[in-house]
């Protein structure tokens, strides 16, 4: 479990960083339309945090987290 926690973890933050350099391209004027990939970002990166949020939930199970 604390494995598939780290692996989660680790794939939201890269997520998370990848949608911070899509924004950033848009503050300097690159790509000035909206094709949908913030939005897939940020939808991703809910999901992911509602999967880690019930992985913490769960670990009251477990002592050694």
């Amino acid at each position: 479990m604390l494995r598939q926690f780290e692996r989660l973890n680790a794939i939201r933050d890269f997520l998370q960083g990848r949608l911070e350099l899509y924004e950033a391209r848009d503050c300097f004027g690159f790509d000035d339309f909206d094709d949908g990939t913030s939005d897939e970002f940020r939808d991703r990166i809910a999901e992911l945090s509602e999967e880690l949020t019930s992985l913490r939930r769960r670990r009251g199970r477990y002592k050694n987290w």
